[in-house]
């Protein structure tokens, strides 16, 4: 299936943010306990400069936050590990495998781990976690199980269901959006629309594009898209993302 430049961003956007979340593990962004200083890519802010990388850090958040009032939701389809591990479990091929159980665990246990390290590694390097929990330090055996568990969950059993009742910024995206918001539309005026249903099989949030890529559970990832691309010829896909006039 080819990608169109909009999907081959988002993917180089995606491959940026796990690199992002990898650099906590690997310490490179994390909090210094012994010093007490925030470590940003090698360059050490203590207690009175602390202020700027996380004033930084904020304003970012902010950001994408903001920009969801005009795109959607951007942090979704481009930033969140959970529409990555759809991506992966929901995809066409792994819908229709017999080892799609398994799949779904090895990835969920995959993903499950590296959150959970994105948050413990900021406050312990992994070997030090390793040599408190053989231990039997109960504080950071309970912490890690804790998140571990409830990240395993929420990949195993509640998948896309989380993204679209649970997610805080999928609640904040709602509240947010407006009629000036960006939306995927299907147009077929010249009903060339052959019913492959490949938009459907494609949607990482088993939508039914064609009827709900307006809904506030689309996350605009084009997939869709792309996939009727596939199917009508190159420059014919029936999907597009729209962005309305300003008021």
């Amino acid at each position: 299936m080819g990608m169109s430049m909009y999907s081959k961003r988002r993917r180089v956007i995606q491959g940026i943010s796990i690199a992002v979340l990898l650099s906590i593990p690997l310490r490179f962004f994390c909090f210094d306990l012994e010093n007490g200083s925030l470590r940003v890519f090698g360059a050490d802010f203590g207690l009175s400069t602390m202020f700027y990388p996380m004033f930084t850090i904020v304003g970012l958040l902010l950001f994408v936050v903001a920009i969801g009032m005009k795109k959607g939701r951007l942090f979704c389809s481009h930033l969140c590990p959970m529409h990555m591990f759809l991506e992966k479990v929901n995809s066409p091929k792994a819908r229709k495998s017999a080892s799609r159980p398994f799949k779904v665990w090895l990835w969920s246990i995959l993903f499950s781990f590296l959150l959970t390290q994105v948050i413990l590694s900021f406050f312990q390097p992994l070997d030090n976690q390793v040599r408190l929990m053989a231990s039997g330090h109960l504080p950071i055996i309970g912490i890690f199980s804790a998140l571990f568990l409830g990240f395993l969950g929420l990949f195993v059993h509640y998948q896309e269901h989380f993204c679209k009742k649970g997610c805080p910024y999928a609640l904040i995206q709602m509240l947010l959006q407006s009629d000036g918001t960006r939306t995927m539309k299907f147009a077929n005026q010249e009903k060339t629309c052959t019913n492959c249903r490949r938009c459907d099989e494609i949607c990482p949030m088993i939508l039914r594009p064609r009827f709900e890529s307006k809904t506030p559970d689309c996350t605009n990832c084009n997939l869709c898209a792309d996939a009727c691309t596939t199917e009508l010829g190159q420059g014919n896909t029936l999907f597009h993302l729209i962005d309305p006039p300003s008021a």
